[in-house]
């Protein structure tokens, strides 16, 4: 056993320095702003994941720069709406019944856990769609799997924006793939709600602008994250790569468990912790304008999501999910019945509202 000097940032922006024990098979855990990082054992994560606490892993983040609201560059984030006929045109190519038959199939893998058979298989059936999806496309596209340390990879599509000046500027939508069943990894999992129903927020929006024509000019990426729900790892490595590369990333949207509606609910949720104030009040925005639902602001806690790791980067991140959260997450009762397909078009809606206004439209 031996020390390691670590970083650890607090909420109030202070940095405590903590020697913590780099021991052999154990993960650096942290559960809240205010507690250090701690050294767990599987059997300790999995313990969190029962309790169903938010963590996030960062052994592999431990150079990881400390977050300041001051540091996010949100100059091109749009204050306002601009491309209402451009978006509506794509919003025409919508496919309700597509929508419907990817999460059918999606959940019905027994599991999508990111080390298991079944989550390498989804994983690249997944992969498939998206190869599929960009076919024909009037512009240029591209899909790369980002490999990790374990079996689950996660997938990028990339649309190049047409604007020699803005193409640098990258805009995300995300999603993770994988699934959890909180009693065991070997148990069922469908995530019909978290995440089948995010993930063809993402695919859906990608097939739409891919339908339509639509050529943006800045670049955006279509991203589904591995091992979201063992401390957000997948999305995690991609955003410490952007930012070791000097990715240009102008605002990251993350979609996780927008499918279960509650009864008498027509609202989505905004979600105002761990994200970008500017990004957010974009969203605010895109819902007033292009959805038939309402809104309300809600809070998802610390590391609740994929958002938190770009954001821990330093990169505008922000995040719309369900109203209430469903009541069965993370059990084999997250199936297929509880996913309203009518939200779920909602938050398809949003996305391309996103991206179509802050891409801009090259012609």
């Amino acid at each position: 056993m031996r020390s390691l000097q670590i970083l650890l940032v607090v909420s109030v922006g202070v940095i405590l320095v903590s020697s913590v024990p780099l021991e052999q098979g154990k993960r650096l855990i942290k559960t809240s702003e205010e507690e250090p990082a701690k050294w767990m054992t599987d059997d300790e994560i999995w313990s969190l994941i029962e309790k169903h606490q938010n963590f996030i892993d960062i052994t592999d983040h431990q150079d990881m720069p400390v977050a300041k609201p001051e540091d996010v560059d949100i100059k091109a984030i749009p204050t306002t709406l601009r491309y209402q006929t451009a978006v509506r045109t794509v919003l025409n190519s919508i496919n309700a019944d597509r929508i419907e038959a990817f999460v059918t199939q999606f959940s019905s893998y027994h599991n999508r856990y990111y080390t298991s058979a079944t989550g390498l298989e989804s994983q690249k059936w997944l992969l498939a769609q998206v190869q599929e999806s960009i076919r024909g496309y009037a512009g240029q596209a591209s899909v790369r799997e980002v490999t990790h340390t374990w079996a689950q990879s996660s997938i990028v599509a990339r649309i190049e924006g047409a604007d020699p000046t803005l193409a640098s500027e990258v805009i995300i939508l995300g999603g993770h793939q994988d699934s959890v069943n909180i009693w065991s990894s070997a148990m069922a999992a469908p995530g019909a709600d978290d995440n089948a129903s995010g993930s063809v927020v993402v695919l859906e929006s990608l097939r739409a602008i891919v339908n339509s024509g639509f050529i943006p000019k800045r670049s955006i990426e279509f991203q589904w994250y591995a091992a979201e729900e063992v401390g957000l790892r997948g999305s995690a490595a991609i955003a410490q790569e952007y930012s070791r590369q000097g990715v240009n990333v102008v605002g990251m949207f993350n979609f996780d468990v927008p499918g279960y509606q509650a009864s008498g609910v027509t609202d989505i949720g905004i979600y105002t912790d761990n994200v970008n104030s500017a990004l957010t009040q974009f969203l605010r925005i895109l819902t007033t304008e292009y959805l038939e639902f309402g809104q309300r602001d809600r809070t998802c806690g610390y590391g609740c999501s994929d958002h938190v790791s770009f954001g821990n980067y330093n990169f505008p991140s922000a995040m719309a999910a369900e109203h209430t959260l469903h009541p069965q997450m993370h059990t084999a009762q997250d199936n297929l019945a509880g996913v309203s397909f009518t939200q779920v078009r909602e938050f398809v809606k949003l996305a391309i509202g996103a991206i179509v206004e802050f891409g801009e439209p090259s012609n």
